[in-house]
């Protein structure tokens, strides 16, 4: 006769099959859950197999039992109620805020809405001239507990922003036309709907001949105490 392993799965067809006993034949095993499975349903198990060898020797001399059996008990109490700790790496730097896990929505600004903004460079030198009209609004900061930030910055033409990027940015142009010079003669020209990453070191010129909204994200998310 075929040996059988029966599960748990086959517990339940034999219940919805009407069945109300399953009889062990030589050679079957029947699993733990599945026997669980079957007291639950009520399914009678007729265990026709050879008795099972001789039990289990009693510990040791020199060991108490009831001692040994305290510890065991107690472990598995630990085990059963550990909770996962968050391992070190994954845990977000203290420096991106104290206020973890909360989701922001934030609606798309209007220009307008975007609050005028100068751009010093380390040296506390201007680097947006008044005229293009810059603006810049911060929407994820540090004190989003964001380990990034966002935002939206718009301007109009004139003799654009000369700046350097100590951080990694991606910016995505909503509305308009963005020309950005870097490395001495190269050039990208991006529109609505392009995305462009910037990475961290590069200098670089935005211009525009008409008006730019774009969203940016910058890694860290304290990029302005990166300039």
């Amino acid at each position: 006769m075929a040996k059988r392993i029966i599960s748990k799965f086959d517990i339940e067809r034999l219940k919805s099959e009407g069945h109300g006993s399953l009889r062990l034949e030589p050679g079957d095993t029947l699993t733990p859950l599945a026997r669980d499975t079957a007291l639950e349903l009520g399914i009678k198990i007729e265990d026709s197999r050879p008795a099972a060898g001789p039990a289990p020797q009693a510990p040791a001399a020199g060991v108490d039992a009831d001692k040994l059996e305290a510890i065991v008990h107690t472990v598995l109490e630990r085990l059963g109620s550990a909770q996962p700790q968050a391992c070190a790496p994954c845990a977000t730097p203290k420096v991106y805020g104290t206020s973890p896990n909360k989701i922001k929505h934030v609606k798309m600004p209007l220009d307008r809405d975007m609050p005028p903004t100068e751009l010093h460079d380390a040296q506390g030198v201007l680097r947006n001239p008044p005229e293009i009209g810059f603006r810049l609004l911060d929407v994820v900061t540090m004190d989003d507990s964001a380990s990034i930030a966002g935002g939206f910055m718009s301007f109009h033409p004139g003799a654009g922003i000369k700046w350097t990027l100590n951080y990694d940015e991606i910016e995505y142009v909503v509305e308009g036309l963005v020309e950005i010079s870097y490395d001495d003669g190269k050039k990208i020209t991006a529109t609505t709907g392009d995305t462009i990453f910037i990475p961290k070191g590069t200098s670089l010129h935005w211009n525009t001949p008409t008006w730019v909204k774009i969203f940016y994200a910058t890694f860290p998310s304290n990029w302005a105490d990166q300039v």
